[in-house]
Formats: structure tokens, sequence, C-alpha cells
């Protein structure tokens, strides 16, 4: 029985081709069936990338609602208010 070499392929590097399900280092052209529909695998399994995506988009939904709100109120004519317990 012959086994296959196999290659080491960082994750920063590595890419899915959607139309025959291989693998490789290539952002352009899948090497086995040279289509052009691929997906970058760090995106998808790199979880420190998807952790700091997801910090990324709650400060700017957070910053994005803290100035829309009180510009918000403040043109229907509400007056904004603390509450003091």
């Amino acid at each position: 029985m012959t086994y296959p070499m196999m290659q080491h392929i960082p994750l920063t590097a590595a890419y899915l081709c959607q139309d025959c399900n291989s693998i490789g280092n290539c952002s352009v052209q899948c090497p086995a069936c040279a289509s052009s529909v691929l997906l970058s695998l760090a995106g998808v399994l790199d979880r420190d990338l998807a952790r700091d995506l997801a910090r990324d988009l709650a400060a700017a939904t957070e910053a994005t609602l803290a100035y829309t709100f009180p510009q918000t109120a403040m043109s229907a004519g509400l007056e904004l208010t603390s509450m003091v317990a």
C-alpha cells in the first residue's frame, strides 16, 4: 500500500475549493480543478481571528448605538436623564 506525500499548509494560507472540496494554498485558483471559487479557511476555523472579529463588531455596534441614540432622542425633543439608584 502506498501513501501520498503529506504536505503542511498553514491555516492562514489554506483555501477550500467549493467546487471539488480540495484544500490548497493558492488564493487565486484551485490546484486540483482550476476553479476560482475558494474559501479562506483561516476566517472560518481560526478561533483567535473569529474572537477578534466578534469583539470588534461588538465594540463598533456599541459605539454606533452610543452615538446615534442620544442624537435621535435630542432631535425628537426628548430629554435624556440618568437613572440613579
